[in-house]
């Protein structure tokens, strides 16, 4: 097994490209170097001459901006990392606002002190990452490059060998010592790609954090898409409302308002017998129309959490399309925002396993560990559940939950089974 992936792993795919992004280390690095040298002597030539700074350094701070993104969308397209661009601040107004974009701004000062360390990083890479390939090269071919190589090496007794390699006093020049020299490059060979890996350690972490949004930039992105997607969600919660009372209640309100005006008619004409007709069937609307209020209000807010998650949950799961058991460990109730949230998710989740899993049978839990409140749905269907599948069910509820600072994670391998877990925060 061991041998297997070891084979396995000289020839992957992500193996030649970690290759090739460390033989591209040294170019990136000689580049960046370049564009940081330029940058910092400027700098320090301009201190205390505006008139050169102003105009000039944002050029260069440009340029290493622009070498920055080169090198981060290079490791994004070999690496298969996720570094995402970061974002500038807007420009104030006037020269101080100029000044701000362009001279500190710390993505640009971020990026020079990445391309500061590229070329030393570069040329570690290019050592680690590349040069074990050619000796392991080097070697399995040694008895080609032996029988091949014209020259002799006399040692210090006057003994010629016709070795191309030596090891102090030890020349490899018969047949088995060749086969030793192919055996030690077949060791280099297959650990080879994970010393390359290992030479890309330290560049995987520093391009996020110097080449990437900053922690503060990347919350105030996700505080904006939650607020958006909360402001969404308030909206068509205000329109679905609307649309219920609009063209249920209050149409049905006004049917039974016409239905008491041709009782009052016929009861002024002393027909009683169609009078008790219209009375029994207004009456009949009117328990409908009730029942169509507490759906409703249901809808805002279940009026079966007055007595608790536990029992509003289980009332969920009877009358859930399949089978479903719930398990509640929570030490104390949690606050009514994450009660509310919990209880929509878990229908959610049992509405779509009803829907799409094909499942017999479905397991509701719900722990916390004193700072997070995890609801945690599996089934028994045939998975194949994913966030960004043809349907909208369980991305939307993935943006409902982040509004909330929450996280929703699928296991949901082909054949099954699924699981959907979701984390809130206790306080929200």
């Amino acid at each position: 097994m061991i041998a297997r992936r070891a084979l396995r792993e000289i020839v992957a795919a992500r193996t030649w490209r970690e290759v090739l992004y460390a033989l591209l280390g040294w170019p990136l690095g000689m580049l960046g170097f370049a564009a940081v040298a330029a940058t910092l002597l400027l700098t320090v030539a301009s201190i205390g001459t505006v008139v050169v700074l102003v105009p000039v350094l944002p050029l260069f701070l440009a340029l290493d901006r622009a070498v920055g993104g080169l090198c981060r969308r290079t490791a994004n397209g070999l690496l298969r990392l996720d570094v995402p661009k970061p974002t500038r601040a807007p420009r104030g107004p006037g020269l101080l606002g100029f000044l701000a974009r362009h001279v500190a701004d710390p993505v640009a000062w971020r990026s020079v002190a990445y391309l500061a360390l590229r070329l030393p990083l570069g040329m570690m890479q290019f050592a680690f990452g590349v040069l074990p390939w050619l000796y392991a090269l080097t070697f399995l071919g040694y008895p080609l490059i032996w029988k091949l190589t014209p020259g002799h090496v006399t040692d210090r007794h006057g003994v010629r060998h016709t070795s191309a390699l030596q090891l102090g006093s030890f020349y490899f020049d018969t047949w088995p010592r060749a086969m030793l020299a192919v055996a030690f490059g077949a060791l280099v060979l297959i650990a080879a790609p994970w010393i390359t890996r290992g030479s890309l350690l330290l560049d995987r972490w520093l391009l996020p954090r110097l080449l990437g949004p900053s922690a503060s930039s990347v919350r105030i992105r996700e505080l904006e898409e939650t607020r958006a997607n909360a402001i969404n969600e308030a909206a068509a919660t205000l329109r679905r409302i609307e649309r219920d009372l609009h063209d249920g209640v209050q149409a049905r309100l006004v049917a039974l308002g016409m239905q008491l005006g041709r009782a009052e008619s016929r009861l002024k004409a002393q027909e009683y017998d169609r009078v008790w007709e219209l009375v029994s069937t207004s009456r009949q609307d009117a328990k409908e129309i009730i029942g169509e209020l507490r759906e409703l209000v249901r809808g805002i807010h279940p009026p079966a959490l007055d007595s608790g998650l536990e029992p509003a949950l289980r009332t969920l799961a009877a009358r859930s399309p399949i089978p479903a058991s719930v398990r509640v460990e929570l030490p104390q109730r949690p606050p009514a925002s994450v009660e509310t949230m919990l209880y929509f998710s878990a229908a959610e989740l049992l509405t779509n396993a009803g829907k799409h899993s094909g499942a017999s049978t479905i397991a509701l839990t719900l722990l916390t560990d004193g700072e997070r409140t995890r609801l945690i749905a599996t089934d028994d269907g045939k998975g194949g559940a994913r966030l960004d599948g043809a349907g909208t069910g369980l991305r939307g509820l993935a943006e409902r939950v982040r509004t909330v600072d929450g996280h929703l994670d699928v296991d949901s391998p082909p054949g099954g089974p699924t699981t959907i877990t979701i984390e809130l925060p206790i306080r929200l």
